[in-house]
């Protein structure tokens, strides 16, 4: 048994490796930048944790939202391995004593926005401490010509300049060869690796429908075909973000309402009861989703075209990332697409428009 299969069995608790990710971890062994795309569910986060059990140093994941570094933090304490996060929400004195426990070398990984590395203070600190690699979670935010494009991520470019002799490790689980490109570039990877795993994923059953009026009888036929499940439906809105979440309440359904209109109070709140079961369904916009680890969804309802097929297949990702049989269902109508169309005529790039 080499280190990596002792590490994969006695900590993460793992036979075998998936796909990809022996190859992944080798090249982060081996002190390369790589940038990969596995689907949802196909194990990305072993893929950065594991090698740093390995090397000395901490391991600085960028993470662009405070529930994924909450739930990945609180998997690695589980396991006894230290993690900590800088964000907004806590205190300059909670923060300053992570950046001390991180001098003090009493901490493996560090999880933060990309908005930390504006402040010169922070990446002088970084500068003091030994990095193993930096990680950077969701990849795709980094292109303009991806899905969720956040500029905080595009000015990840600096991290080379800051840092010249610390590899960085890219992850997203869609990427056209078009935003993979700009991934590379933007970060001005070195010779980077990437692997890309097939995008189609088996456990995954596929419904397409017109939508009948505002589709809600529809759904509603769904759910009771599949009576039991947890899942996610995806609203265009968020007034019928909450008008459907009603409803399916007057059903008897569990279900709560989930958009950016929302108090982080209440966000937080409805993200820790779908977690932690205390309802069954969120009806939300695309506010909410990204990187929820969350391994029993068994379905995704769309109740109008998404914006883009990037969007789609990460959105639908979120289903079944255990590999059991899960559910998506899609309705559509021909308003849908001229609203498409009308984004699409609002985008400022030419270009963007023309692909």
């Amino acid at each position: 048994m080499n280190d990596k299969q002792k590490v994969l069995k006695e900590i993460f608790g793992h036979e075998n490796f998936r796909s990809f990710q022996e190859q992944v971890i080798d090249s982060i062994l081996k002190k390369q930048d790589i940038l990969t795309i596995l689907p949802t569910g196909g194990g990305k986060s072993l893929c950065y944790q594991l090698p740093s059990l390995l090397m000395s140093g901490v391991t600085v994941v960028i993470s662009p939202l405070i529930a994924l570094m909450q739930d990945q933090i609180k998997a690695l304490n589980d396991l006894n391995i230290k993690s900590s996060m800088i964000n907004s929400l806590q205190s300059t004195e909670e923060n300053n004593q992570v950046l001390q426990k991180l001098l003090n070398k009493e901490i493996k990984f560090l999880y933060v926005a990309p908005e930390r590395f504006t402040s010169n203070e922070f990446v002088g600190v970084l500068q003091r401490i030994d990095i193993n690699y930096f990680v950077i979670d969701e990849a795709h935010c980094v292109s303009a010509w991806g899905h969720e494009f956040r500029a905080e991520y595009r000015n990840l470019n600096k991290l080379k300049r800051f840092f010249p002799n610390v590899n960085i490790a890219a992850f997203t689980a869609t990427a056209t060869k078009k935003v993979e490109a700009d991934i590379s570039q933007s970060l001005d990877l070195h010779n980077p690796k990437h692997f890309r795993a097939k995008t189609k994923r088996d456990n995954l059953e596929v419904c397409v429908e017109p939508r009948i009026s505002n589709g809600k009888r529809q759904i509603l036929n769904f759910l009771k075909s599949h009576k039991g499940l947890c899942g996610i439906i995806y609203t265009f809105t968020r007034k019928e973000a909450e008008s459907i979440a009603k409803f399916l309440q007057e059903e008897n359904f569990l279900a709560k309402a989930y958009h950016a209109g929302l108090s982080n109070e209440i966000k937080n709140e409805v993200f820790n009861d779908f977690v932690y079961e205390k309802i069954d369904i969120v009806v939300a916009t695309i506010a909410f989703g990204m990187g929820i680890d969350k391994s029993n969804i068994r379905f995704v309802i769309h109740t109008s075209l998404p914006k883009t097929l990037e969007n789609y297949y990460q959105e639908i990702g979120r289903a079944g990332r255990d590999g059991a049989m899960s559910y998506t269902y899609l309705l559509y109508s021909k308003s849908d697409e001229v609203k498409r169309k009308i984004q699409i005529e609002e985008a400022i790039d030419n270009e963007y428009k023309q692909t």
